[in-house]
C-alpha cells in the first residue's frame, strides 16, 4: 500500500494520471490497517498514558489509576465497537460502494469491525493484570501472566 501511495505521487508529480482507482482501495484498506494494531497496542500497553500523577502519588495510587484507565480504555474500545457495528450495519443495508471501481465496502469493513471488537477480550486482560498488580501491591509486570 505504501509502495502504490509513492507511485502514485510521484505520478501525480510528473503531471501523469494516478492510478485509477487507487483511492477506492485507500478507504477500504486504512481502516483495516489501522484497526489492526489496537489489539497489540493494547496488550503490549503502548497506548498513550501519564505518569506523572500517579508518580507523584506513590506506587499503590500509580496501580490504581492504572486499573481506572485500563476501565476507561475499555468502554471507550466498547463505544468504539458499538459505533463500528452500526456503520458496518449501514453500509450493510444501503449496499455502500466505492466510487471508482463500485467495490462493495461492507465485507472490508467487517474485518475492521471484528479487529476492534478482539480488542475488548485483550482489554478486559490488561484489566485483570492491573487489578492483580493493584491487589498484590506488585508492579504491573510482577503480577504474572506476562505478555
Amino acid at each position: 500500500m505504501s509502495f502504490l501511495t509513492m507511485y502514485d505521487a510521484f505520478m501525480r508529480y510528473l503531471i501523469w494520471p494516478s492510478i485509477p482507482g487507487f483511492g477506492d482501495w485507500g478507504r477500504i484498506m486504512f481502516p483495516i490497517i489501522i484497526c489492526s494494531v489496537f489489539p497489540a497496542v493494547l496488550l503490549y500497553r503502548r497506548n498513550v498514558s501519564i505518569g506523572f500523577l500517579g508518580a507523584a502519588l506513590g506506587p499503590q495510587w500509580s496501580r490504581g489509576l492504572e486499573l481506572f484507565g485500563g476501565i476507561l480504555t475499555l468502554i471507550f474500545f466498547g463505544l468504539i465497537a458499538w459505533q463500528f457495528t452500526a456503520l458496518g450495519a449501514d453500509m450493510q443495508a444501503n449496499g455502500r460502494v466505492t466510487p471508482t471501481q463500485k467495490i462493495v465496502v461492507a465485507p472490508w469493513w467487517w474485518v475492521a469491525v471484528a479487529l476492534v471488537i478482539l480488542s475488548l477480550p485483550v482489554q478486559t486482560w490488561m484489566i485483570y493484570k492491573s487489578a492483580l498488580a493493584l491487589h498484590l501491591r506488585r508492579d504491573f509486570e510482577e503480577s504474572g501472566g506476562g505478555h
